[in-house]
């Protein structure tokens, strides 16, 4: 895709001259949204925060009030838990990737007949039910039983599938992101926890070692990370597989996504367990199952399709 015009960038105070051709449309995306709700927003030159009281004080970055409410509940209970939940972005930028978390699942985390529905039609004859839907979510973080890293699911499915046994689905999201991250902390990362990278991604039998040197690196570590920890936590389940989820039109993701699979030893989903989607595909398959309400206001604020 290419970027808006610089124009319209302009008349919506949105001209970011860093973004890619994908944020600087979701960022006027956002700005248009802030428009039309008429919220009240800081001077700022990316034109995607709210102000951070009214934010706090109304959660109008999300879309409904019980979204709201549990974003208040996961954020006090993330600072009990240690968890990663940051503060103020939460918030007040309606441009991050974790409110948007928040915005897609988080009614699903109140109505688990419509979770149920939903992931079925997403991986038909795969889930018989949805148990729970959690935020944020390691079996245990800096847990060398695992990966001993503080890797986190954004969000964690659990479900009975059809023979009533008991799975995962553990779900990245990313939204405007460039997946460039700093090289030099990608690498502490892996040589601060190799020791239990290495063994899951040799059990694992999917990572050929001539690419180990590849996924350690940016743009693929946290990829990466996220994999393994899919791996590591199959051992507290009967199946379990991970779920990369990006928007069709960021490139970056994209890209990266292509690269890490081609690495992969097999290209089937049920040895690698990767399972990356689009998030074009999981908002048409929420509006298939709920036709109106906030599915339908997500798919305009986040795609731009009405």
């Amino acid at each position: 895709m290419t970027k808006p015009a610089k124009s319209v960038l302009k008349k919506y105070n949105v001209d970011y001259a860093k973004d890619t051709e994908f944020s600087a449309f979701a960022r006027l995306l956002q700005s248009k949204w802030r428009t039309r709700k008429k919220y009240p927003k800081e001077k700022d030159k990316y034109g995607n925060y709210l102000t951070i009281n009214y934010a706090k004080e109304t959660k109008a970055n999300f879309l409904t009030d019980r979204i709201g409410a549990l974003v208040q509940y996961e954020v006090y209970k993330a600072k009990m838990e240690g968890r990663m939940i940051s503060e103020p972005r939460i918030w007040n930028n309606m441009l991050s990737s974790q409110p948007l978390c928040f915005n897609l699942f988080g009614e699903l985390h109140y109505d688990l007949k419509l979770a149920t529905k939903f992931f079925q039609k997403l991986f038909p004859g795969k889930i018989k039910e949805v148990k729970e839907v959690k935020f944020e979510y390691s079996p245990g973080r800096e847990d060398r039983n695992y990966t001993g890293d503080r890797s986190a699911f954004d969000v964690f499915i659990e479900y009975k599938n059809k023979k009533s046994k008991s799975g995962f689905i553990g779900i990245e999201i990313k939204y405007a992101e460039n997946m460039r991250g700093s090289k030099k902390k990608a690498r502490k990362i892996f040589d601060d926890h190799k020791k239990q990278y290495l063994p899951i991604a040799k059990e694992a039998g999917i990572f050929p070692k001539s690419a180990i040197d590849i996924f350690k690196e940016s743009p693929l570590q946290q990829i990466w990370s996220d994999h393994l920890l899919a791996f590591a936590t199959r051992k507290d389940y009967d199946e379990g597989f991970f779920v990369f989820l990006y928007p069709e039109r960021n490139e970056q993701c994209k890209n990266a996504v292509a690269e890490y699979t081609k690495l992969l030893s097999t290209k089937s989903e049920k040895k690698t367990i990767f399972c990356p989607r689009t998030l074009e595909k999981f908002v048409s398959a929420l509006v298939q199952v709920k036709r109106t309400g906030w599915p339908i206001e997500f798919r305009e604020r986040y795609l731009g399709i009405k």
